[in-house]
């Protein structure tokens, strides 16, 4: 070979090396920065940052799997933040060609969109993007298969040989640093699906949270002294209760009082305890162990332990039952708990919030909810105004949901009807914030102009019904369910269970009656001593 031929070939080596040699230092960089952050949104959020300087594409999302609970979570560039990735609400126009990649667990390389024929719906959408071609890789490890991620690019054929194999090994490393947090998130003795049950939930939250309206609009005096007590307790750990009607926007208060506080970067976690049977709910609260009651397979995590160092609110608190109340109580005062069929207690750290549009009071004048329990949730009481009572914020209210609901349809509304505008100022809302935003919505869908109109008769201007019975009333009803109750003990004399037994009286579970025989404070073994000295 010729001096000039061997000049010619080191020169190209020297080349080509040097063109890999930052390709390979950014793969350094990338293993660097997975090992730095411990958590999966920071991971993902940093990725493209590392791998634009190496790296030619336009567009990129990251595929993650949860296969034990048959749940899928993309993160995408995001559309104002364009460098890094945040979690989707839908499934990208390019779930396609990811899918493939993770199905197949290959690399998948389309050169030119237009002439690729595997995934020809995926292909014209990305086409219709800007996008000519992509690139997607899998990222597994020897225990699973994590997921995917897609580069996209607005120019034909950019993705070599050499570039894919160097996507391998960058999901190589993003395999390893994943199932690393999924693994470690916990204390080693809870098993890796527990793992993956917390990791969801924790994204379903976040998901939740994110389409959520969580600005709170208005300048009324009242609410202006509620977000003055928020602004107070926020920075404390005080047990919070919210207290309003059925639409005021107490979740608002209680994830602006998170959000304030030094737990907002740790999970907030809202539980409705008035959409859980009462027999479900101490296992949705405290989780359960393996076995504890039939169809139990496997160690449940409860929604205390993914609210771990964070804040978790328990909405409708006042329709707990009265066996919950007490396993409650213990973690308010102990801060610990035991899964339903377990017998170790668990240590937690979480701050409460509790919310509810009954009278908790009257509940426990009633028997129907535990004193010591009110005390301990009442800490710091706030109280939220109902619409009627902050008239001024109405029509702030809205013109936010007009602004909101118009860009959502892509409408262009300038004015609202003077008559409307009386009609709004003059409604009661018994549905308050909630009904005002589901009037504005239905107006703007039917909106045909500039100027939105509604009818009158979407407002039924009656009389605002009691949101809660007098506490005479409860108080009432509370002494018939009592004498109810104390008659079918005596007719069994003294008997719950059994056929005979006074809960198979009144068509009830034991379990139920017992609760209810507590809660009442009836004396049921006075009924076995009546049988005893009857004649």
């Amino acid at each position: 070979m010729s001096a000039a031929a061997s000049a010619g070939l080191e020169t190209s080596g020297m080349v080509h090396s040097a063109h890999l040699a930052p390709r390979y230092e950014a793969l350094f960089q990338v293993s660097d920065s997975l090992r730095v952050h411990r958590n999966l949104r920071a991971l993902f959020r940093v990725l493209p940052l590392q791998l634009r300087p190496v790296l030619d594409f336009d567009y990129m999302s990251v595929f993650l799997s949860a296969e034990s609970s048959n749940q899928a979570y993309w993160y995408v560039l995001d559309e104002e933040d364009q460098p890094v990735l945040t979690l989707a609400q839908d499934v990208p126009i390019e779930h396609a060609h990811v899918s493939w990649a993770f199905e197949h667990q290959q690399p998948t390389v389309v050169c030119k969109m237009d002439r690729e024929v595997r995934f020809p719906g995926s292909n014209r959408l990305l086409t219709e993007r800007g996008l000519q071609s992509g690139c997607a890789v899998p990222f597994t490890t020897a225990h699973r298969r994590l997921g995917a991620m897609f580069l996209g690019n607005e120019h034909p054929c950019p993705f070599s040989d050499e570039e894919v194999r160097f996507l391998s090994f960058v999901a190589d490393r993003l395999a390893l640093a994943v199932e690393d947090l999924m693994s470690q998130r916990y204390s080693c003795d809870r098993s890796s699906t527990d793992n993956l049950y917390n990791e969801n939930l924790a994204l379903r939250e976040e998901l939740a949270s994110a389409s959520m309206f969580e600005e709170i609009v208005g300048s009324s005096e009242t609410l202006n002294r509620v977000l003055a007590q928020v602004t107070r307790v926020a920075p404390t750990d005080a047990t919070v209760l919210v207290n309003g009607e059925s639409g005021t926007g107490k979740e608002l208060i209680a994830r602006a009082i998170h959000k304030r506080s030094h737990r907002s970067g740790r999970p907030f976690v809202r539980i409705n305890c008035a959409a859980i049977p009462p027999s479900l709910i101490a296992a949705e609260l405290f989780g359960h162990e393996k076995g504890a009651f039939t169809g139990a397979t496997q160690r449940h995590l409860g929604r205390f332990e993914v609210a771990n160092g964070g804040t978790i609110f328990l909405d409708e608190i006042g329709d707990i039952p009265a066996e919950t109340q007490i396993s409650l109580l213990r973690v308010l005062q102990e801060r610990e708990f035991e899964r339903v069929g377990g017998t170790r207690p668990i240590p937690i750290d979480v701050r409460v919030l509790a919310a509810t549009n009954r009278d908790l009071r009257a509940a426990v004048d009633a028997g129907t909810f535990r004193l010591d329990l009110f005390y301990r949730l009442n800490v710091f009481p706030i109280q939220i105004p109902s619409l009627r009572e902050r008239p001024e914020d109405i029509f702030l209210l809205a013109g936010y949901f007009i602004e909101r609901y118009a860009s959502k349809t892509g409408k262009k509304i300038r004015n609202i009807e003077r008559k409307t505008l009386e009609w709004l100022q003059a409604y009661e809302w018994p549905g308050n914030i909630r009904e005002l935003q589901n009037v504005v919505e239905r107006a703007v869908i039917l909106c045909d102009g500039e100027t939105l109109a509604i009818d009158e008769t979407w407002l039924q201007h009656q009389k605002r019904p009691q949101t809660q019975p007098p506490l005479a009333l409860v108080a009432t009803l509370a002494n018939q369910e009592k004498q109810i109750i104390e008659a079918a003990l005596k007719e069994s004399s003294g008997r719950i269970s059994g056929p005979a037994g006074a809960a198979g009286r009144l068509g009830m579970p034991r379990t139920t009656l017992e609760s209810k025989i507590k809660s009442l404070r009836i004396n049921k073994h006075q009924f076995k001593c009546m049988e005893r000295s009857g004649p």
